[in-house]
């Protein structure tokens, strides 16, 4: 018979993980790129669907995606696993991730790349104009 510890210690590694996708680029604007993707939902439970999706930040950034309507479609097909985008700028890079997953449904989702890759254009874009 094993030995359980009838106190378990409350600390210890979790199971959860976050995918970043990361952008690395030098810009002395890199803090207007701060932005969270929150779905709309109808319903509950097994009935929940996306109805679209709000971007929430400063700058005009935050318009430049609501205004993408592939974006937004993209958007709508994964957010219920998602859970939520958010694009954190760094120095020299900006991170792009969503809710933590747990390692036993970690994997790649080429819909998330898809994702982070328009996303990472639009901040592409505007970075040249402001160059």
């Amino acid at each position: 018979m094993s030995n359980i510890d009838p106190i378990p210690l409350p600390y210890g590694p979790l199971q959860y993980y976050h995918l970043h996708y990361i952008l690395q680029i030098k810009s002395n604007d890199n803090n207007n790129f701060l932005a969270r993707c929150k779905p709309i939902t109808k319903g509950y439970f097994h009935s929940k669907r996306i109805m679209g999706v709000k971007w929430t930040g400063g700058h005009n950034f935050v318009q430049v995606l609501q205004a993408d309507d592939a974006l937004t479609g993209m958007l709508k097909e994964v957010m219920l696993k998602v859970g939520e985008m958010t694009i954190d700028p760094q120095d020299d890079h900006i991170r792009i991730y969503g809710k933590w997953v747990h390692e036993e449904n970690l994997a790649f989702d080429s819909a998330m790349f898809e994702i982070a890759d328009r996303i990472a254009l639009h901040i592409k874009n505007i970075v040249q104009k402001k160059d």
